[in-house]
């Protein structure tokens, strides 16, 4: 009984653990993409007219003879350009990969992860030797600690990089410089990106849904989800019913093939939220 009582315990840390990293994930992708957009609008800006420029840039107090009013552009920062706060780059493969993706559970001990430079948290770890924690770091891990996603949950990263990292966090925990902590965006957060604009399709709902929250796993098939438009994978699932899927969907499921943490780690979507996106994914599976 104390055993059963364990091994549900430990279920229950690993779920909120996972939707925890889950979340970060989500805001780190958000945060990417808006950080492009900036650097995007940035780009068509270079390609203005000099009229255009010229007329752009023209003092808001100019002298008007017109008697008309004159519209006066805002100065306050356009959304992306406030929110958008990219890692420090680094020509170090390691320093480079822990600022795009581990700062953001080791800089502030997310998940059980031991924090950047934090020489006590590490030194256990350490003692396990560099191949083990090369191998966790990869692979990914769970410990009465907390838990370590494959990667860091960025799957586009090779195994080079990954060691890398753990090289550099190595070294930051044994005395090396350690990096300054990276921003996360700020507009970034889960609560800014809760729900995507109510639209009377419901098929247009839940790929807005999907882009915003569920492609973290089922994009990768990260975690054992299936992945968007694999017919194989989603077969047996749909067999079981909408209502089932719907179900696990909103409430979390562990299975042999993988977890899915309640609403994909956003409880700020609502149940019908989740719904279409559930039916988006099925649809693409057909």
């Amino acid at each position: 009984m104390d055993n059963h009582q364990s091994n549900a315990e430990q279920d229950a840390v690993f779920v909120r653990n996972f939707a925890i990293v889950l979340a970060i994930l989500t805001v780190i992708g958000i945060g990417v993409y808006l950080l492009a957009s900036h650097v995007n609008a940035g780009f068509r800006a270079t390609l203005e007219s000099a009229d255009a420029v010229t007329e752009r840039v023209a003092p808001a107090g100019k002298l008007n003879n017109t008697g008309a009013p004159i519209a006066v552009a805002s100065t306050a920062p356009a959304p992306a350009a406030a929110a958008a706060s990219a890692a420090p780059v680094s020509s170090d493969p390691g320093e480079a990969a822990y600022n795009k993706v581990c700062f953001a559970c080791h800089a502030q001990g997310i998940a059980g992860a031991p924090k950047q430079g934090d020489a006590e948290a590490w030194a256990p770890r350490i003692a396990q030797g560099v191949d083990t924690l090369h191998k966790h770091a990869i692979e990914g891990f769970q410990g009465k600690a907390g838990v370590m996603p494959a990667k860091g949950g960025a799957a586009d990263l090779s195994d080079d990089d990954v060691k890398a990292a753990v090289d550099f966090m190595v070294k930051a925990a044994q005395g090396g410089s350690a990096p300054a902590a990276a921003a996360t965006p700020a507009a970034a957060a889960p609560a800014a990106v809760a729900a995507a604009p109510a639209v009377a399709d419901a098929a247009t709902k839940g790929k807005e849904i999907y882009d915003t929250a569920c492609f973290a796993c089922h994009a990768t098939g990260a975690a054992g989800a299936p992945k968007l438009g694999d017919k194989e994978a989603w077969a047996p699932r749909i067999a079981q019913g909408a209502d089932t899927l719907n179900n696990h969907a909103i409430n979390g499921y562990t299975g042999k093939a993988g977890m899915m943490p309640p609403k994909g780690g956003r409880p700020d979507l609502a149940d019908d939220v989740i719904k279409a996106a559930v039916d988006y994914m099925v649809s693409q599976a057909k």
